[in-house]
């Protein structure tokens, strides 16, 4: 198979430039993935580079898988050593190797996640513990310290993020900052591991480089050192993640970082039609933090971009829904997108009103189920005994007899002695307790002992089946909850199961390697489109996706762009970044609604401004009625003198344009324009009209 057979001529060059230094500056739909997945299947196919001395960054688990099965089908060779996947991941297989070097880990380490961390905070702080928002915010805190991205720590924060660091040793734990940062400890603590990997990996490649943060942006150096062939893909108008520490100056310096790069655009767009090409393109514009890129697409210039303005929240979701319902189109066609999570609650509602499918990204995630962290929970204690928290989870599940206060008396043990629970489980028999108690206990060590044994025995997937059916966790789930919730429950962990085994039968057989890989799982990893029901999530976690018809929603002034970016150029910026990457999501149809008011914010609300930096030519506006109140390609509407304005009034101005009156005072009128945003005239010599 011709590799560059289906490539255009930029992704061409791209694909089979030389060594060095290159930045693929890659717009929205325009075939960044091909490419890099095609670089990587060249370097192997063509220039003969042995697939362990590459090393492959993408921005999701999910784009790894998919760009490892694009490779195989392209070069049909096994690239079972090639190293591809997260910087996480990645960080993570380098950690399994080099870690035990810094002294205070084993590589059996196990992988916290937010909800870990809040447990390891609250046992922290015992009753002050006790607030979830206190301990969302501490947890947020602490990685802000830990990447010294906090302008100004406390004493009290200071003495908490040691008592943190301590538990996690203690526990042989890692958090997310944790497997970025340390292997840049190892680096240069042990100078000799850092030559051994910048040599290893002759080819460094990076997707979604624009979202790179600061510790990353140091791996790809530290690792590109000595062979220098570091090529990034990346867009700077969808850098849309600073909140979890992106830097867009990442990808705006790479010029700067390294001086003999090779630049190469890709700027035909595959994806969108061009009046949606056409909205975004315009839209970004309005950017200042760009290296800038002209975006053109051969698609059909396709249907204009409909406004819809609502009453509120409850209007605005009647609203889509009937967008769907006369649509005659899939379910799955759909994509529903909104800026702030909050914003789901009316769709659910009258989705399932009117029996439509849906699902949320961004909900209740699948790892984070009770009953599949229950699982996984036992599985991580026995790849790492000193994980105390798995532990305390499992204790008495199913119930077995371990109350509250047997584990009190256990912790308390623990912590007098400085020991781990498994120690002091094991040595039950000196403690003070009810020999029922005693008898549990022995129940549950035996148990663990059982499983302990199997370890060299079984891979994952027979361990969790064994595991499943020892502790006959199906029937615990079937009599602790009503039919409906048991059988989802039980669902919910067969589709775990099936999913280890589709996992061990790609090569990933021990619990170990398992328990790794699952730790780094996100929410959007495990996300597929189905035509079954309609897709409703942030725009944020929309990155990379695409449909035929995409909703924005919740288009208003403090909603989109959000409030907190109304004092800070670099953060409203990131916020029309936000918007573009919506439109550029869309195949077909995009649709953006606003609402007039809405329950989460207070008074009158005003449409973004975003809205008026699409051009008008290629855009319809709907009132809240649903009757069109203007499109610029079906010409003028008509319109009506009239001497007196009341807010809410539709108005024309020769200069302006169609706007709404916002308010009218002492001769004068305050009025939002569609494309000039808002003004305020004077009635007397305006020459308004009004549009009846």
């Amino acid at each position: 198979m011709d590799l560059l057979q289906e490539l255009n001529d930029r992704q061409r060059q791209a694909v089979t430039i030389d060594g060095g230094p290159v930045l693929v500056i890659a717009g929205a739909g325009s075939g960044k993935t091909r490419v890099l997945t095609h670089r990587v299947a060249y370097l192997i196919g063509e220039k003969g580079v042995p697939p362990h001395r590459i090393f492959v960054a993408t921005f999701t688990n999910k784009a790894a898988d998919e760009m490892k099965e694009r490779i195989r089908k392209l070069i049909g060779a096994d690239i079972r050593d090639l190293w591809i996947g997260t910087f996480h991941s990645l960080c993570a297989r380098i950690l399994r190797h080099e870690i035990e070097k810094l002294g205070t880990y084993t590589r059996y380490f196990t992988i916290m996640d937010r909800e870990d961390q809040k447990k390891i905070l609250k046992d922290i702080l015992g009753q002050e513990g006790s607030r979830v928002q206190h301990l969302e915010r501490l947890v947020e805190m602490i990685s802000l310290a830990k990447t010294s991205r906090l302008q100004r720590s406390d004493y009290y924060l200071s003495e908490l993020l040691k008592k943190y660091n301590k538990k996690m040793q203690e526990y042989n734990a890692l958090d997310f900052d944790d497997l970025l940062l340390l292997p840049l400890e190892i680096f240069h603590r042990f100078p000799e591991v850092l030559e051994y990997y910048s040599s290893r990996f002759e080819h460094v490649l990076v997707d979604e480089y624009q979202d790179t943060n600061h510790e990353q942006y140091l791996l790809v150096k530290a690792l590109s050192r000595i062979h220098r062939n570091v090529f990034v893909v990346g867009d700077e108008d969808q850098s849309i993640y600073s909140f979890r520490g992106a830097d867009i100056q990442n990808i705006l310096n790479f010029e700067k970082d390294f001086p003999d790069c090779k630049i190469i655009k890709l700027e035909q767009n595959y994806r969108s039609s061009q009046k949606i090409l056409n909205a975004a393109s315009r839209v970004i514009s309005h950017n200042r933090l760009r290296l800038g890129k002209t975006l053109w697409t051969m698609n059909p210039a396709g249907k204009n971009l409909e406004i819809i303005e609502t009453e509120d929240e409850e209007d605005e979701a009647q609203r889509v829904l009937e967008i769907i319902k006369s649509s005659g189109r899939p379910l799955g066609d759909f994509l529903i997108l909104y800026r702030i999570n909050a914003l789901s609650r009316a769709f659910e509602s009258v989705f399932q009103k009117n029996r439509i499918n849906y699902k949320i990204v961004g909900g209740v995630k699948f790892y984070e189920r009770k009953e599949i962290k229950d699982i996984l929970s036992y599985f991580r204690v026995l790849v790492n005994p000193k994980d105390d928290v798995s532990l305390e989870r499992i204790i008495n599940v199913p119930p077995r007899g371990i109350g509250d206060e047997t584990l009190k008396v256990i912790k308390k043990k623990a912590d007098e002695e400085k020991l781990h629970l498994i120690e002091v489980i094991r040595n039950h028999r000196s403690i003070q307790l009810s020999e029922r108690a005693h008898r549990s206990l022995d129940n549950f060590a035996g148990i663990l002992d059982m499983l302990e044994r199997k370890i060299d025995e079984l891979n994952a997937y027979e361990m969790a089946q064994f595991l499943i059916d020892e502790i006959k966790y199906y029937d615990y789930l079937a009599g602790s909850f009503d039919s409906e919730k048991s059988l989802d429950k039980i669902e919910n962990v067969k589709e775990l199961v099936g999913e280890i085994k589709k996992i061990v039968s790609e090569g990933t057989g021990s619990i170990v390697d398992y328990v790794q890989q699952v730790s780094l799982r996100t929410d959007i990893d495990e996300y597929q489109a189905s035509p079954e029901f309609v897709s409703l999530m942030t725009v944020h976690n929309a990155k990379g996706l695409e449909f035929p018809v995409v909703i924005i929603t919740g288009m208003e002034e403090s909603v989109f762009p959000h409030f907190r970016s109304r004092d800070s150029v670099s953060e409203l910026e990131e916020e029309r970044r936000l918007f573009h990457v919506a439109i550029t999501r869309a195949i077909e149809e995009v649709y953006i609604t606003y609402a007039q008011k809405r329950y989460l914010r207070k008074g009158y609300l005003l449409p973004s401004r975003f809205i008026y930096e699409i051009p008008q030519e290629i855009i319809s506006y709907l009132d809240h009625r649903g009757g069109e109140i203007y499109s610029e390609s079906k010409g003028k509407t008509e319109f009506t003198r009239r001497g007196e304005f009341e807010p809410g009034d539709l108005v024309f101005h020769q200069v302006f344009g169609m706007g709404k009156v916002i308010d009218v005072y002492e001769g004068k009128i305050k009025i939002n324009f569609f494309k000039a945003g808002l003004k305020t005239l004077v009635v007397e010599y305006a020459k308004l009209e009004r549009v009846e």
